[in-house]
């Protein structure tokens, strides 16, 4: 039975060898050796790989500029001005005679001048994004070889505090070896999940929910009713804003765990509170049990909540993909046509019909299709890019790569574009199912209606062509790179290499 150790949380997590044995008892941390707060951990040595050096814009201006040039031309004397007027630079060139190709000189240099600037602001960009993965990815090496807890000991050490991503990254590592490992180790891994958030709340971070979803997703997969409370309590206190959305986790949980009481708790507590205090906590309630097959209370929260005032499209998505599971086909309308009248955008329409239609179970990709161009009909909305690419990826997923085809053909043909994401998912199931010839039919489609491309996009179709044999097929789209202004890339031809390795041992064989 797995062992319980939510009292020895607030005094140190017991140890590893503690775990092993029967009759060890938690000792508790001392706060002179294991504290973990950043702030005391002071050194005189940084890291140079780290702390690299910024840089900086250029002061010059364009009025700079103008008076340079112009004391060159007066001999370096200032031209007199009444105290009461401001040397102009532009006023100056008009009085030198005969000068008038100065101007084009300055603009010129004014020209050359802003583009340095733009280059260098363009090198900052680059050097800060490379920077943050650079640092990111040395937590991530660091946090694998020695911890998260010696990790952050590490850059504390070294002047350099870890940032939210840093911690999410440590925070993931330390659960995905809770999913690995036996249940008397697993709180030693929470232990130090719990060391974490208490390191970013000394630091002054805000426990946000990318940081804390992995936690309490594995806790309620286990099933952990005791540690989800007391995680519960450390993240509303790291992040008061957090109640409402902390509200979605422990629906689940009582999902999981299937307690009928607290489930039809919760559900009579919204309905006998409609307050607006109670809105967003209510909504998050109402997304869990969608993801459930709890008809019953899903409908008895629709019938209070009103689905239009749900705060972001991606919750009243949800809700449509509930009702295309549970087949409940005429509140779904009633809601479609209830935007409708709302004047709500056309976009966000067709794509609540998409998320329902490919939700239907036992439905087959012509049937969906069928039902996504009915209610585009009835509702006298045209459909989207982005609701079309719903059906195409639907299709993908079943391996219907022809019909996914079609719906390509009929999205260009309404004039909208095709993300390169998705033309690559249809070429990564031509390649899954063998149906290797479609290489044709898509860079017939991508040359006829201009599709974006890119290096990935023909180097996967490259591979299509070798694995059919069309060596010459191959060959020929590396020269159609150059109509479309692309260059072979160096995968392209690894690609071959790979290929003509391959057959020579397996002509060896034979």
């Amino acid at each position: 039975m797995r062992m319980r150790y939510v009292r020895n949380l607030s005094t140190g997590f017991r140890s590893r060898s503690a775990t092993k044995g029967a009759t060890s008892k938690p000792q508790p941390s001392s706060s002179s050796s294991n504290s973990l707060c950043l702030s005391e951990l002071q050194e005189d040595f940084t890291l140079s790989s780290l702390k690299l050096k910024r840089l900086s814009d250029s002061d010059d201006s364009a009025s700079g500029v103008f008076k340079h040039i112009s004391s060159i031309f007066h001999a370096g004397k200032p031209v007199k001005q009444p105290d009461s007027e401001k040397i102009d630079g532009a006023k100056e060139f008009e009085r030198v005679p005969n000068l008038s190709w100065l101007s084009s000189i300055s603009q010129n240099n004014i020209l050359l001048q802003r583009k340095e600037q733009s280059h260098k602001k363009k090198q900052k960009y680059v050097f800060e994004v490379t920077q943050e993965n650079r640092f990111q990815k040395l937590v991530e090496v660091c946090g694998k070889m020695l911890g998260p807890e010696a990790t952050l000991e590490l850059f504390g050490k070294l002047g350099r505090e870890t940032d939210v991503k840093g911690y999410n990254a440590l925070v993931e590592m330390c659960i995905d070896k809770a999913r690995q490992t036996d249940d008397e180790d697993i709180p030693i891994e929470l232990g130090k999940v719990f060391n974490l958030f208490k390191s970013m709340r000394e630091q002054g971070l805000e426990l946000q929910e990318q940081t804390y979803r992995p936690l309490l997703l594995y806790i309620i997969d286990m099933h952990m009713v005791e540690e989800f409370q007391f995680f519960y309590v450390i993240i509303k206190e790291g992040n008061p804003s957090s109640v409402s959305r902390l509200g979605y986790y422990e629906m689940l949980l009582w999902l999981r765990v299937n307690n009928e009481e607290k489930i039809q708790g919760i559900c009579n507590y919204i309905a006998e509170n409609d307050s607006e205090d109670i809105s967003h906590i209510r909504e998050n309630y109402l997304l869990a049990l969608c993801e459930s097959e709890r008809t019953e209370e899903i409908l008895k929260l629709l019938e209070i909540i009103d689905i239009k005032n749900l705060s972001s499209v991606e919750s009243v998505a949800v809700v449509f993909q509930a009702l295309g599971r549970l087949i409940l086909e005429p509140l779904a309308e009633k809601f479609l046509f209830y935007f409708k009248n709302s004047d709500h955008e056309a976009h966000n329409i067709t794509n609540f019909i998409a998320c329902y239609a490919v939700s239907i179970p036992n439905l087959s990709v012509e049937d969906v299709i069928k039902k996504f161009k009915d209610l585009h009909q009835r509702l006298e909305v045209s459909p989207s890019s982005s609701s079309y690419q719903k059906i195409i990826l639907h299709s993908c997923a079943l391996h219907k790569v022809h019909v996914a085809l079609d719906i390509v053909k009929e999205m260009c043909e309404a004039g909208l574009t095709l993300s390169t994401d998705v033309l690559h998912s249809i070429l990564q199931i031509c390649d899954e199912t063998s149906e290797y010839n479609l290489v044709h039919q898509i860079f017939f489609t991508i040359c006829r209606y201009n599709l974006e491309s890119n290096d990935e996009t023909f180097r996967s179709m490259i591979n299509l062509f070798l694995k059919m044999k069309d060596v010459e097929g191959a060959y020929k789209m590396l020269d159609d790179l150059e109509e479309l202004n692309l260059k072979p890339t160096t995968w392209m031809y690894k690609c071959f290499r790979e290929w003509m390795n391959l057959n020579q041992v397996k002509a060896v064989l034979v």
